[in-house]
């Protein structure tokens, strides 16, 4: 679980991220990364990825990745994790690695 405290809520939070943010691209994922002294994660699924149950679980598994990078140190500054709309839906080791792809190389920027 993903404490409050790293988690973005607002919506004004998540559109400034979005918007001024930088963008990595994957396969399953959109990942938008703002540096600032917090570090924070938000989830976006829209309803295109599934039922409510898929939904959940997708944001689920995504703060539990979260939270080891963060606790790690490899995830740093405000992050938001928008899923494509494509319909797939990635499997819990894909999505670790699509998330550990965008954290790498936003380390070597």
């Amino acid at each position: 679980m993903l404490p409050r405290h790293n988690r973005i809520v607002e919506p004004g939070d998540f559109r400034q991220v979005v918007r001024r943010g930088d963008k990595q691209v994957t396969a399953h994922l959109i990942v938008y990364r703002r540096p600032s002294e917090l570090n924070r994660v938000g989830v976006i699924v829209t309803a295109k990825c599934g039922n409510a149950v898929v939904r959940n679980t997708l944001r689920r598994r995504t703060r539990a990745i979260a939270r080891k990078l963060i606790d790690r140190g490899l995830l740093t500054g405000d992050v938001i994790v928008r899923f494509r709309s494509d319909g797939s839906v990635p499997s819990f080791i894909e999505l670790k690695s699509e998330i550990d792809q965008a954290s790498t190389s936003w380390g070597r920027a």
